[in-house]
């Protein structure tokens, strides 16, 4: 029987396969995590490898993009396939000491956001706010698609089994990283609702299939790694429970202004706050905005590039850490695009002539960009439409929560300036971070647990999928 041999970190590894199956059908049979942004369609090229053996003819897709691409190479025979490892897991918080009193300085409480392209931990001691640990990881389920409709199709045809022990699996991983995972006594685990489906292993079909209505809405407590871990409610099929704690987090349904908040990420998360009604809604963006899914893109860790700029020198860059550039991570992305128009090397269209130079080893390309405008558009369609549910016009809008990993590091005036956001967006915006799990942690009170359900019961949902005023939308904002 032919053998695929993987050499990745120094080691070695065999899997075994019959007939002609692709590199991503023989990785997934393996167990071998590996990213197919676009779920196995070849259509994003990002799945890249470098391979020898018996293969099959490159595809009219593979000779495009120059190079091989799992999805699409078939397997003729054995084969050798070299892969780089990223970094498991980032740390990025690691604060010894509590600024608060604790009541009980053994007793540790876990929050969670189980994202689609990331996983965040923080860890807690007593009744102190803030975290004294926090660490993400990419989470290992884009090895199966990047998107949650790729993830429900691969559970209906294979069974969930693979996704809920990924996603268990990495929690673990994460918690351990801590030095404090025996001392955990209580979790409390966010996400969109089919992210919640998979972490328990429920059937997703009916959030594969219109009108995408959950049978369950979670708000319930689940043994967890030998301890209780609560499910905060979600609102809605693609309005899950991280939007209920990020409104939580904001604390703006305890205020009277008319109020937005906006969590950015894979899927743009949108609330609107006005006379007493909370309306929601969610739009797919897609990974872009994360880092995800760019030609020479990263998450936001030490190297990545979240700054560019130009001036008479040319367009400068800074990296998280101030380390040698070796990708580009969302909010780089969002400032490339805005310098690449102001420099005219970017059409309000979204074309570019060749590749944006930024430093050695990462540029900016046609199909980054066009990722960028895509995630834009949807976002813009969004939020009009929720505005048009509500009766609400732009200058009614008080304030505006920017939230999600990649919200707390944008600049708001080139978001702004590429028309990702209003213009008047810099001026009443608050970033507050990761507010999924900042809302999660508040969860150790019964309060606001109590508060929570009224957010997810009363919520009113505005569902876009299949409206033609959300496609039309849509199409007049595919231009910067």
């Amino acid at each position: 029987m032919p053998v695929l041999t993987i050499h990745r970190d120094g080691q070695t590894e065999t899997v075994a396969f019959e007939g002609t199956p692709t590199v991503r059908e023989v990785l997934a049979a393996g167990g071998v995590p590996f990213e197919h942004p676009c779920g196995g369609r070849g259509t994003c090229g990002q799945c890249g490898i470098a391979i020898t053996g018996r293969l099959s003819d490159m595809t009219p897709r593979e000779k495009e993009a120059g190079q091989r691409l799992s999805c699409l190479t078939r397997l003729n025979g054995d084969a050798e396939l070299k892969l780089e490892s990223k970094p498991d897991i980032i740390i990025l918080k690691d604060r010894t000491a509590s600024s608060h009193p604790l009541t009980s300085p053994a007793d540790v409480f876990a929050a969670a956001d189980l994202g689609t392209t990331t996983i965040v931990l923080s860890l807690y001691r007593g009744n102190d706010p803030l975290p004294f640990f926090s660490a993400g990881a990419e989470n290992p389920q884009r090895s199966v698609a990047d998107d949650v409709l790729g993830r429900i199709s691969y559970a209906l045809e294979h069974g969930g089994e693979r996704l809920q022990r990924d996603a268990q699996d990495t929690l673990a991983k994460l918690a351990r990283s801590s030095g404090e995972a025996e001392r955990i006594t209580q979790w409390a685990i966010t996400g969109n609702t089919t992210m919640l489906y998979l972490l328990t292993g429920r059937n997703p079909e009916a959030m594969g299939k219109a009108p995408f209505e959950p049978d369950h809405r979670f708000d319930e407590t689940i043994p967890f790694l030998g301890r209780a871990a609560y499910l905060p409610p979600c609102i809605h099929g693609f309005i899950g429970a991280d939007l209920a704690c990020a409104v939580l987090a904001s604390g703006m349904c305890d205020r009277a202004e008319t109020a937005l908040l906006c969590d950015l990420g894979t899927n743009g998360e949108l609330a609107l706050w006005k006379n007493g009604v909370l309306y929601a809604t969610s739009v797919a963006m897609g990974p872009a905005l994360e880092g995800v899914g760019i030609r020479n893109g990263c998450g936001a860790r030490p190297g990545a590039i979240d700054r560019v700029s130009a001036g008479g020198n040319g367009i400068t860059v800074r990296t998280i850490g101030g380390e040698k550039a070796t990708g580009l991570c969302g909010s780089g992305v969002i400032d490339a695009v805005a310098c690449g128009l102001g420099l005219k090397l970017i059409g309000t269209d979204g074309r570019m002539e060749e590749p944006m130079s930024l430093a050695e080893g990462v540029r900016l390309y046609q199909e980054d960009v066009q990722s960028v405008l895509l995630a834009k558009a949807a976002l813009n369609a969004g939020m009009e439409m929720l505005m048009n549910a509500s009766g609400t016009a732009w200058k009614e809008i008080r304030k505006a929560y920017l939230c999600g990993g990649f919200g707390s590091r944008m600049n708001l005036v080139n978001a702004a300036g590429i028309g990702l956001i209003p213009a008047a967006f810099p001026a009443i915006a608050e970033e507050i971070g990761n507010a999924a799990i900042r809302g999660a942690a508040m969860l150790r009170d019964e309060n606001s647990k109590k508060r929570i359900r009224e957010i997810a019961s009363r919520a009113k949902p505005v569902l876009l999928g299949g409206d033609p005023a959300f496609n039309r939308l849509f199409t007049e904002h595919l231009h910067f």
